[in-house]
């Protein structure tokens, strides 16, 4: 009987201990409603968008400005560069314990000016921009090594991002054009872009809905937006005045990089529907 009454006992305890676990899993904070959603009601005055802070990932030594930034949905990429382009480096940050948990060795990006993950290769793409527009480099995100330097494209990009529904990349520079590329880099279409903000272009991303361009300015920031057939879509102010480097979209929740102070200042978009007075 006695023996009866402790194992009872200890499952209760062990239930217990389990239903608080249960609730303590995930603590982050609800993202909300998605941006593809906003965009695709038309209505994009009846929703309300804040910006939540997620890391922030300093720079090391001389690299110190923040440029491209990407993610494969558990780790953060951010692309380091010195005062001038050339050698830049990549850290990696935990999206769980918002850590960095590696740095590499100095890699040859020009400005590195944006980033994007392949999840069919696996493979972080970092476009050089600038200068360098045609020029692309392939880092593997385990040791954050070169896999291959000085991958040329057809078209200049300042601004990269991947669909993996599609297969299929989308490239930038400058505010001026969109280029669709397939799984093997290779240009498959070509759109001018009509967006006028007079801001300054930074990197791109993407949902499997819409693209996503961050345009920065004095004291704000604008998001550009495209579809997937090269059609302008809309445009988002966001009241934010820190220099926006990339976007991307990952476990259903939409973030910004952002250069200020050294480092890469990582935020989630939290998107909610305004309350009727």
């Amino acid at each position: 009987m006695r023996k009866r009454l402790f194992l009872t006992a200890a499952l209760a305890a062990l239930s217990l201990a389990l239903a608080f676990c249960a609730g303590c899993v995930n603590t982050e904070e609800s993202s909300g409603i998605p941006l593809s959603e906003v965009i695709a009601s038309g209505d994009k005055y009846s929703y309300k968008i804040e910006l939540k802070p997620v890391l922030t990932c300093s720079g090391q030594g001389e690299f110190t400005s923040a440029q491209g930034a990407a993610s494969d949905g558990k780790y953060v990429y951010f692309v380091f560069r010195q005062s001038e382009n050339g050698d830049c480096i990549v850290r990696k940050c935990s999206l769980k314990t918002k850590k960095i948990v590696k740095t590499s060795a100095p890699i040859y990006l020009f400005h590195g000016n944006d980033m994007t993950y392949d999840s069919k290769t696996g493979l972080l793409y970092v476009a050089h921009g600038n200068k360098e527009g045609k020029i692309l480099t392939s880092i593997d995100p385990s040791d954050l090594s070169v896999k291959e330097q000085t991958i040329d494209i057809e078209n200049g990009a300042g601004a990269i991002t991947y669909s993996a529904q599609r297969d299929k990349f989308a490239i930038s520079q400058g505010g001026k054009k969109l280029h669709f590329l397939d799984g093997e880099l290779n240009c498959i279409a070509s759109f001018d872009r009509t967006d006028n903000t007079g801001y300054t272009a930074q990197g791109m991303g993407s949902d499997e809905n819409y693209i996503y361009f961050p345009m920065s300015g004095g004291d704000s920031n604008f998001l550009q937006i495209y579809d997937w057939d090269g059609n302008y879509v809309d445009q988002l102010l966001l009241d934010f005045p820190w220099e926006s480097e990339s976007i991307f979209w990952v476990n259903d929740t939409y973030y910004i990089a952002f250069n200020h102070e050294n480092a890469a200042q990582l935020y989630k978009m939290k998107i909610t529907k305004k309350v009727s007075s």
